[in-house]
């Protein structure tokens, strides 16, 4: 039986959408699956026959764009009403993209400039305007202040493939192995085991059969062979300690990143964020052939601790960034002497764009586009999102460069020469920055 989704646009380019039409073929293995009762760019839907719905009656609903209009917000929070699981699809419902970075000043000042002052479009009558228009917002936030939010896909766009990879997961449509026992009857370490040394290892929860057996080396199982169908007696110490998950060692921690996209079998996860009580969710809609609808109780439970602390606690976590997966070579023979504008000559292909001259903000940037642009010879200017959070970003990056990259500039020097600060290092993300009030 076919599940029901839909898909809303607000405030936004449509880039998103375009993404998971670039699917071409592959969207031939996740359309037989999918019921699409909404999707108004698409598909002749009224706003109405979205009223229309019972509450919870689509399974997964996908937003897109920003939250600029009063109508945005509306529709979001019908959306919202009408379905079981909500996927922030994209930047600009993540994190407020580009358009956030009208925070800075407040909406009169905006309309003034937009609607009174700009040489090219104003036609002197000035003020908002009210026929047949939505009117605007205060100010943007992403969509995850005005409702709750089941899953994160970030990414301007998101790639077509990890769309399709979280679609897949989301309709519990992923296969897993799903052996009898855990790999803890199968540990070579069983008698001198991890986490009775206090070491995290999901080893309780995890299925047998994984002939690298990572604990031979005393690492942890990061559970690459997926859920096993019975949990070892163990797994109620790994359920304890993911009570405490804040007491953790920064190795543990990253253990716990790297445990989630392979356990659930989320290849494509990075840029995929969940919230802490997906799988009940997945589990509640999907069928009893769902192969999450078959977890034992103890290893949903403690999957769903890890989910949660990861979205509440994004700054503490050790995560890749953008230069963990670039291959421009760091420490070459270039340096950075002054900062450069994009227009200002031509960087070569091997070498750091920082070390050339050129910000880049893959030192500060999630991983998981696969450095797409700069492959094409573009710096990362950081669509998915930040690895730490709550911080001034342009202070980070500099400490960062300064610590790490050939930079023959001083902190101040290299700052002064960014001339705009939040453009540069919070382009996609001023939005979902808390500590910034802006609204000048």
């Amino acid at each position: 039986m076919a599940v029901k989704v839909a898909f809303l646009q607000n405030s936004d380019c449509w880039g998103c959408h375009q993404s998971l039409l670039n699917l071409h073929l592959g969207l031939l293995k996740v359309l037989p699956a999918l019921e699409i009762v909404y999707w108004p760019a698409v598909v002749d839907f009224k706003y109405d026959s979205l009223k229309a719905r019972e509450d919870g009656e689509i399974i997964v609903g996908f937003v897109e764009g920003s939250l600029r209009t009063k109508h945005d917000i509306e529709q979001t929070k019908l959306l919202r009403q009408k379905s079981a699981l909500i996927v922030a699809f994209g930047s600009c419902s993540c994190y407020g993209n580009v358009h956030g970075l009208a925070n800075q000043w407040s909406k009169d000042n905006l309309v003034k400039r937009k609607f009174s002052e700009v040489e090219s479009i104003a036609d002197g009558s000035g003020g908002e305007p009210m026929v047949n228009t939505p009117g605007f917002a205060d100010k943007i936030v992403p969509v995850d202040e005005i409702i709750k939010v089941d899953a994160y896909l970030s990414g301007c766009p998101p790639k077509p493939e990890a769309i399709a990879s979280a679609v897949v997961f989301l309709l519990g449509q992923k296969p897993f192995p799903m052996n009898d026992l855990a790999f803890c009857n199968d540990c070579s370490i069983k008698d001198n085991c991890l986490l009775e040394r206090g070491k995290l290892c999901f080893g309780p929860i995890t299925s047998i059969g994984c002939s690298l057996k990572c604990t031979t080396n005393d690492n942890p199982c990061v559970g690459c062979f997926g859920p096993a169908k019975t949990v070892d007696s163990r797994a109620e110490k790994l359920n304890n300690m993911a009570n405490n998950l804040g007491t953790l060692s920064s190795g543990d921690k990253k253990s716990v990143h790297e445990f989630l996209p392979l356990f659930l079998n989320v290849p494509l996860m990075a840029g995929f964020d969940l919230a802490g009580d997906i799988l009940k969710q997945i589990k509640k809609r999907g069928s009893p052939e769902t192969p999450l609808a078959n977890l034992p109780p103890t290893t949903e439970e403690i999957a769903g601790k890890l989910m949660g602390y990861l979205r509440d606690n994004r700054d503490l976590i050790e995560i890749s960034n953008v230069c963990d997966t670039c291959p421009r070579i760091i420490g070459s023979k270039s340096t950075m002497t002054k900062v450069l504008r994009d227009y200002e000559g031509l960087p070569n292909m091997e070498d750091c764009f920082i070390e050339q001259g050129y910000i880049c903000a893959g030192p500060i940037t999630k991983a998981g586009c696969g450095g797409m642009c700069i492959k094409v010879n573009s710096p990362c200017t950081g669509c998915y999102g930040q690895t730490e959070w709550g911080v001034n970003q342009a202070e980070r990056f500099a400490d960062t460069v300064l610590k790490t990259y050939n930079v023959s500039l001083s902190k101040d020097e290299l700052l002064s020469q960014v001339k705009d600060h939040l453009g540069t290092f919070e382009k996609f993300t001023l939005a979902a920055n808390r500590n910034f009030k802006g609204g000048e």
